[in-house]
């Protein structure tokens, strides 16, 4: 369970208003993304929180968000680029007049250069100009981290079942918070959170900070990352967890 998402850096001037973030992440077609791009090995996400998520309350998180509704609706682009058209305007760069090129940083690995150049054609429709930088690995995480780039990919997979394993890597003060994203009504939730042991009080607090994340487009949401797997109609009692572990010890073959 994890997300396939960007970051855009909230200390880079454009991109501390909260609009330009939104339209930005609204002019990406999701379902182009992960069905063509990545030839339908990831998911077109709606939400940060994707599937596989256990909600503290019960039942899976992402069923219990925004009142049962993605965030993103990744079947109406065309509605959502209109918008994200609006929300450039009403930031003051209509048609992305007045607004500086961006430079948009990955390693080239993966899907992640066909990403990259995607989204030059996706950010050009709101008059965005993208220049696109590959890095090499061993350098791309700390210029991440330091906050040394404009925009870049980025992406989590989860390594324990609660939600905030994951949410809370947009806090502040988490050293995995690489696009600098900060709002003290997010983080106020998040405090919520990691002080009760109530699993409805948590729910509620991680539900609240995930939409003040969505609402603030405090990182972009492309994809949910998928795990593929062939097995013989022999094998029996193989259990596979949504963090990708295989479990083998019930395991039978019937011949």
């Amino acid at each position: 369970i994890g997300t396939y998402y960007l970051n855009l850096n909230c200390n880079y001037e454009p991109f501390k208003d909260a609009k330009v973030r939104k339209a930005l992440s609204l002019a990406i077609d999701r379902k182009y993304v992960a069905e063509t791009l990545m030839q339908g090995t990831y998911t077109p996400a709606g939400n940060f929180m994707g599937p596989g998520w256990k909600d503290p309350a019960g039942g899976e998180f992402i069923d219990n968000a925004n009142g049962g509704q993605p965030y993103i609706d990744v079947d109406n682009y065309e509605a959502n680029l209109a918008e994200a058209k609006k929300l450039m305007a009403e930031a003051g760069y209509p048609d992305g007049a007045g607004f500086p090129e961006i430079t948009y940083n990955t390693n080239d690995a993966g899907y992640h250069k066909a990403v990259a150049e995607y989204l030059q054609e996706a950010w050009a429709q709101l008059g965005v100009s993208l220049k696109v930088e590959i890095v090499e690995w061993a350098s791309f995480t700390p210029m991440r981290r330091n906050g040394e780039y404009q925009a870049a990919r980025n992406g989590w997979v989860g390594d324990y079942d609660d939600p905030s394993n994951m949410i809370e890597l947009l806090y502040t003060s988490n050293g995995n918070n690489d696009g600098k994203y900060s709002n003290p009504a997010f983080d106020e939730q998040i405090d919520i959170a990691r002080s009760s042991a109530d699993g409805a009080v948590r729910s509620e607090a991680l539900h609240k900070a995930e939409d003040i994340l969505m609402e603030d487009a405090g990182c972009i949401p492309v994809a949910y990352y998928n795990d593929f797997w062939l097995q013989s109609e022999d094998i029996e009692g193989i259990w596979h967890s949504p963090r990708g572990y295989w479990y083998f010890m019930y395991a039978d073959i019937v011949e």
